[in-house]
């Protein structure tokens, strides 16, 4: 699921990809929101690159498509303190 956001899949796209509906789509990123505590899609996207370290190679163990990067810019990494603190954060 979360490859598909990475690549900016629409919903419905993802839908599609997985065969599932669209009520189906929007239920799981609510509960994985939920589970992470993230605020939102992209909350959710940083949380798994500080998690896992490394979206992309969760994106290729997958087997998907990689995520395609801007011309002359520098892959995305977490901030230090985000791998330094405790999961889930006591907020």
């Amino acid at each position: 699921m979360l490859g598909h956001i990475a690549r900016g899949a629409t919903y419905r796209e993802i839908a599609r990809r997985m065969d599932v509906s669209l009520h189906t789509v929007d239920t799981y990123v609510r509960r994985i929101r939920a589970k992470t505590g993230a605020r939102n899609r992209t909350h959710l996207l940083l949380l798994a690159l500080s998690l896992e370290g490394s979206l992309e190679s969760a994106i290729e163990d997958m087997g998907l498509p990689a995520v395609p990067k801007a011309p002359g810019r520098s892959p995305v990494r977490p901030h230090p303190d985000w791998t330094a603190r405790a999961w889930p954060p006591d907020e």
